[in-house]
């Protein structure tokens, strides 16, 4: 998508709303490492996050949308791809794909618990994939493209700061690299994530947040399901993104994001 979305009757709500108004809205087309494109109204915020690599404005082929979403059903009427009705619930081995594109977020895995107030997160950890990461928090750079952790720093993770903070109501949103350079890098094994698993937070008040897998899915950079992973929630929630399918060496990108869903199922005091 290159171009911004604009619903001038509708006002946005939530984390949207205090991102419109701290930021300006980004301008159409090449947005860098990672692109923002506001959707006033339905709180949402397509951030296409390409982690590391720069941004091409031409899409991928249907051949290469295919082969990176695993699809091996035959294509519909008119070469229109078949997507499934829900995101799927991952796993290691599982062929990752698309939902349909108004699918609503998984429902949650485990008895969702209640929110508790703002504290930025400081540390994500992950046992199933051996995650133990530092979280910094990313905003929004002068030229309007969304922060993202330096490719210097494998093992660190990014909190988007105009989202909820991990445990208030609505969908936390934290990004991280695939890989670098010089090797894996913090969210390398996120794909092998599924339903059920656990996803552990520290936050700045010395509490830690516990988030149960959703879901998880692969959907091409050019259709971001924005609605569903950005979209109001009425609990708190978590989306975790990085970059999957194929690499294009010529254009240096891949062409998918990898997404995994979460809803808070628990929280520690201290």
């Amino acid at each position: 998508m290159n171009t911004i979305e604009e619903h001038p009757e509708r006002r946005p709500t939530g984390w949207l709303a205090r991102l419109r108004g701290s930021v300006a809205e980004p301008d159409a087309g090449l947005m860098g490492p990672v692109r923002l494109v506001l959707v006033a109204g339905t709180a949402a915020a397509v951030v296409t996050a390409l982690i590391g690599v720069v941004l091409v404005a031409t899409a991928p082929s249907e051949s290469a949308v295919r082969e990176s979403l695993g699809v091996v059903n035959p294509p519909g009427p008119a070469g229109v791809l078949s997507f499934p009705n829900e995101v799927g619930p991952g796993g290691p081995g599982a062929v990752l794909t698309a939902a349909i594109s108004d699918a609503p977020p998984p429902a949650p895995a485990g008895q969702p618990a209640a929110p508790v107030g703002k504290a930025a997160p400081s540390r994500l950890v992950i046992p199933g994939i051996r995650v133990d990461a530092p979280v910094r928090e990313v905003g929004v750079t002068e030229r309007r493209e969304i922060e993202v952790p330096p490719l210097s720093a494998r093992n660190l993770a990014g909190w988007f700061k105009y989202s909820p903070t991990p445990g208030e109501v609505g969908p936390a949103v934290i990004v991280g690299h695939v890989n670098t350079r010089t090797g894996a890098a913090v969210f390398q094994r996120l794909r092998e994530l599924s339903r059920g698993q656990l996803i552990k937070i520290g936050r700045a008040d010395g509490s830690v947040v516990t988030f149960t897998v959703d879901g998880v899915e692969q959907v091409a950079k050019t259709a971001f399901p924005s609605e569903r992973v950005y979209g109001n929630t009425t609990q708190p929630a978590l989306r975790l993104i990085t970059c999957g399918g194929v690499y294009n060496k010529k254009t240096h990108s891949y062409t998918d994001n990898l997404i995994v869903y979460a809803t808070l199922t628990s929280v520690t005091s201290t």
